[in-house]
């Protein structure tokens, strides 16, 4: 019997170790990961994207006249209109539903472009990015 509750003992310090590691090791993963700030964090994009989410939340013009509506109240800061993509004939290169029929607005001074489309909801949807090598977003790309 002495045997059976050394061995249960035994036992139960193994798993509380084991417990113990594995919490140790996710708590090391926390610590030690970082967050990759990309080119967007670290420029003025945010700012913007919220003035435009501001435009957004109070337009009550024609769904089509929204981009042109903000293009015209962010008149300090020249953005132009998307260019047409051959392959879809849109202001997009990409065939996905979540971006077919939005207005695209580039401002190249900033290398911001800016993605906007009507929702099922009534409310206007944004998607944004900061534009690197590319006339486009990288989440515009078709796979």
């Amino acid at each position: 019997m002495t045997f059976l509750y050394i061995g249960l003992g035994i036992a139960m310090i193994s798993g509380i170790s084991a417990m113990m590691q594995v919490g140790k090791n996710i708590n090391n993963t926390i610590l030690f990961s970082t967050f990759n700030q990309n080119q967007y964090y670290k420029s003025s994009l945010p700012s913007y994207d919220r003035r435009i989410m501001d435009i957004l939340d109070n337009y009550s013009g024609p769904d089509q006249d929204v981009c042109s509506d903000i293009k015209q109240k962010l008149n300090e800061t020249p953005y132009d209109y998307g260019e047409l993509f051959l392959s879809t004939g849109t202001q997009t290169p990409s065939k996905n539903s979540l971006f077919l029929g939005s207005c695209v607005l580039v401002n190249k001074d900033i290398n911001h472009r800016v993605l906007v489309k009507k929702n099922n909801l009534g409310s206007f949807n944004l998607f944004s990015c900061y534009l690197k090598d590319q006339t486009f977003c990288p989440y515009e790309v078709n796979k």
